[in-house]
């Protein structure tokens, strides 16, 4: 049993039914000794088993069981450790014989009756500190920072960690819903960055920064501009976005600008190009993937890595299988794109860049030494381009 606050002896002694003296001895605990919260004592096994069976037996339900897809799993191996039949998890999870497994991905194993999903890799929300803990542990064993831990639970950083003490180290109640909406605005015809600034109760630099318009920035007639996030929007905006017609055009901001100009980034590829941009002239180096020195695939990786969190593979050949095909016409900034530069056009991939709007990408030449950014419409380039990859 283990220790909660406030436990004595003798509550404990009383709670399983049991001699409090029989509790002393098998623990072999004095008239002096203390208890402290999450120690654990032992109970006799006779007045243990007793209580056990005086229990009404409950029925077994069927729980369901989620499975999150690690490095090198296949679909035999998940089925054989779990006893579960390949099929019913094609069947599932809806999966075709030709779709691959990508790290990360959640597969339904069993399904209870009830029809809630358990997921096999959740953390407890409340973790109880024990002798030996620290931060570092803790935050190591959940997956968790330790700086989100200390702010989630206000901790200094003299402050000690001391057994018993709660942590709560994810916050509860997180739903898809909570997330910031932003405010799109259709431009008329008479209206400048000033005029619609004003009317929204916000700076002409901030507009400039949402919807990333350089120098005067002209503006036609049915034009998409982000004004920002519904929360920072003044009460008057707020107010009319109740109405049905303000309702559509909430969604997300950069997306919808995206929808008015293909080569204009969204939000996530406007800092994929963001980062790239800043190791220009970096230079090349074979096998390089870090700040001293890049080669193309390195680049890449590192690139997706800090702007997106993603890991992709290392190599190009193998990069150019990661994530969604896209064909050279569908092409959006922050795409991944795959070149066969081999020679003799060999018909295998052999090098890749970062597409970043305007027929343009940015990419490792090993050819200039160096981090560069090229046009898509070079002879060489165009006639060897093989496809693109978008990265989620």
């Amino acid at each position: 049993y283990e220790v909660q606050a406030g436990d004595t002896l003798f509550t404990i002694a009383k709670k399983f039914h049991t001699p409090l003296k029989d509790l002393m001895d098998i623990n072999k605990f004095s008239a002096t000794d203390l208890i402290h919260p999450g120690e654990s004592i032992k109970i006799p096994k006779s007045t243990y088993q007793a209580k056990k069976e005086t229990k009404k037996p409950k029925q077994k339900e069927e729980k369901s069981l989620v499975y999150t897809v690690k490095k090198g799993d296949t679909l035999k191996k998940i089925a054989h450790k779990y006893k579960v039949s390949i099929s019913d998890i094609r069947k599932l999870n809806k999966l075709k014989r030709d779709k691959k497994l990508r790290r990360g991905m959640k597969l339904v194993l069993k399904k209870s009756k009830k029809g809630k999903i358990k997921d096999s890799n959740k953390k407890p929300l409340i973790y109880t500190v024990k002798k030996g803990d620290t931060l570092k542990k803790i935050a190591h064993k959940y997956k968790v920072s330790i700086s989100n831990i200390r702010k989630l639970n206000k901790l200094k950083r003299d402050k000690k960690l001391r057994r018993g003490m709660k942590l709560v180290l994810r916050e509860p109640n997180k739903t898809k819903n909570s997330k910031k909406k932003s405010l799109i605005y259709i431009v008329k015809k008479g209206d400048t960055l000033w005029t619609i600034a004003h009317k929204h109760k916000i700076s002409v630099a901030k507009l400039k920064r949402l919807n990333h318009i350089k120098g005067k920035g002209t503006l036609h007639k049915g034009m998409k501009i982000a004004l920002g996030y519904s929360k920072n929007i003044s009460k008057h905006t707020k107010k009319k976005s109740h109405s049905k017609k303000a309702n559509r055009r909430i969604n997300d901001a950069l997306a919808a600008l995206n929808s008015n100009n293909r080569n204009n980034p969204t939000r996530g590829a406007y800092k994929v190009i963001q980062i790239a941009k800043r190791y220009l002239g970096k230079r090349y180096v074979w096998g390089g993937e870090s700040t001293r020195g890049f080669d193309c695939s390195g680049f890449t990786q590192y690139v997706m890595r800090k702007s997106k969190g993603v890991r992709i593979p290392r190599v190009s050949r193998r990069q150019a299988y990661y994530g969604k095909y896209i064909t050279r016409r569908h092409l959006k900034p922050g795409d991944l794109i795959f070149f066969d530069t081999s020679h003799r056009r060999r018909g295998y991939v052999n090098h890749v860049g970062i597409y970043i709007g305007n027929n343009k990408f940015i990419h490792a030449s090993s050819a200039r030494h160096r981090v560069v950014i090229t046009s898509l419409n070079r002879p060489f380039y165009r006639s060897r381009f093989k496809w693109g990859r978008r990265v989620n």
